[in-house]
């Protein structure tokens, strides 16, 4: 083969190597990404009428100890999906650790979920972010966002859901979030 038809090739099976890479990536670590099997894409707030209650959520955080989500009932919560190889999870961390210094004295508990991730790295993350609120383990299995399908997945890391005093599923958003996004989408949960 003349080396012209080598490097031309060379250079098409990197295109389509990076191209593949790439499209990798955007599905693993966020974006708006393509709707889900329930047609949201992005961001949704669900009226009261229309909300489900969210599965069952429980089991061990990264320091160790355990929690369930049941037992924050009669408060808001805030479930943040993440994990410390997201570049989108990092970019909004800071914006998540501001709304939960803002509204963890009104009656909202944050929790996150840790997916995906080698625990020393996550911890590492949590410090370095200076995380205040606690973080399920999703083990490699993904146990929790297996307990999720149908409200988000994989395709949607990061990931951030808001459930109502009564356990319902409120409000989500299926791509990194501000402090504006959450704030915003709070007020009325809380007031209900």
């Amino acid at each position: 083969m003349p080396r012209t038809m080598q490097t031309q090739r060379t250079r098409l099976t990197a295109a389509i190597s990076s191209a593949a890479a790439l499209a990798l990536a955007l599905t693993a670590c966020g974006g708006s990404g393509p709707k889900n099997k329930e047609g949201y894409g992005g961001v949704a707030s669900i009226a009261v009428g229309h909300r489900k209650p969210l599965p069952t959520l429980s089991g061990t955080t990264l320091d160790g100890t355990k929690l369930d989500l049941a037992s924050f009932k009669g408060k808001v919560v805030v479930l943040n999906i993440w994990g410390s190889w997201c570049d989108n999870c990092e970019a909004e961390a800071a914006s998540v650790e501001q709304a939960y210094a803002a509204f963890k004295d009104k009656g909202v508990q944050f929790v996150g979920i840790d997916t995906r991730d080698n625990t020393a790295q996550a911890q590492a993350f949590v410090k370095a972010k200076q995380i205040g609120y606690p973080s399920l383990v999703d083990d490699g299995n993904e146990t929790l966002l297996a307990k999720l399908a149908g409200i988000t997945s994989l395709q949607f890391i990061p990931s951030t859901l808001i459930i109502d005093k009564n356990g319902d599923l409120a409000w989500r958003a299926l791509r990194g979030v501000d402090y504006n996004d959450l704030s915003a989408a709070l007020g009325p949960v809380i007031a209900e």
